[in-house]
C-alpha cells in the first residue's frame, strides 16, 4: 500500500509538472487549425442567388443587380461577383450590363465587370447601342460606362473599335481614344 505523505506529492506533482514542460515546449500554444495565409483569402461571408434592388425616393425602380454568387472581403474592402448583371432604369430608357466576373468596392455605386462583359444602351426614341469589351467599369459619380481591353462599339451605323471607349448613360455622348477604328456601311 502506497503511503501518501508529503514528500510523495511532492515528488509526483515534479514529475507531472516535468511531463507537463516537456509537452507544452514542443507544441506552441498559438498554433491555429487554419493557417494564416488561408485566412486571409478567405471571404468574411458569401450569398448565392442575388436578386438586389434600389428604388428613388418616389418608389420607382431605379437599378437591379444579379449575381450567382457574391464573396465579401473586409480586408480589400470589397465584394466580387460572378455572373453579375446590372440593369439601370431611367427616364429616357435603360442600361444593362453583365459580365462573367465583378468588382464593387464599398461604399461604392460603381462595379467593375470583367472577363467577355457586355453593356446594351436602350433609349426610347434611338437604336439599341451594344458595347462589348474585356473589362466595363460603370461610374456612377458621371453616369458613364468605361470599356477598355477589345473595346467595340455596334450601332446602327456600324461597327467602331478603340483601346477605350467612354459612353455616357443619360446622354448620347461618347468618348473614344487610341486606335480608334470603324466599319460603316451605307443604307441603300
Amino acid at each position: 500500500m502506497i503511503q501518501l505523505n508529503a514528500k510523495n506529492i511532492l515528488i509526483g506533482a515534479a514529475v507531472i509538472a516535468l511531463v507537463c514542460g516537456v509537452f507544452f515546449t514542443d507544441t506552441p500554444l498559438t498554433r491555429s487549425l487554419v493557417p494564416t495565409e488561408k485566412l486571409s483569402s478567405t471571404p468574411d461571408y458569401f450569398i448565392t442567388n442575388i436578386n438586389a434592388k434600389e428604388y428613388d425616393e418616389t418608389g420607382m425602380l431605379q437599378e437591379t443587380l444579379t449575381a450567382t454568387q457574391a464573396l465579401h472581403y473586409s480586408q480589400n474592402s470589397r465584394t466580387l461577383l460572378d455572373n453579375p448583371t446590372v440593369r439601370r432604369h431611367q427616364t429616357a430608357g435603360l442600361w444593362h450590363a453583365k459580365g462573367k466576373k465583378g468588382i464593387i468596392e464599398d461604399g461604392s455605386h460603381d462595379i467593375l465587370l470583367t472577363d467577355d462583359a457586355v453593356a446594351v444602351k436602350q433609349s426610347v426614341d434611338s437604336p439599341d447601342i451594344i458595347l462589348n469589351a474585356d473589362n466595363i467599369h460603370y461610374l456612377d459619380s458621371n453616369q458613364s460606362l468605361t470599356s477598355s481591353g477589345h473595346a467595340t462599339l455596334h450601332s446602327t451605323q456600324g461597327k467602331t473599335t478603340a483601346k477605350t471607349i467612354v459612353t455616357y448613360i443619360n446622354s448620347e455622348e461618347v468618348v473614344m481614344t487610341g486606335s480608334v477604328r470603324g466599319q460603316y456601311e451605307t443604307t441603300h
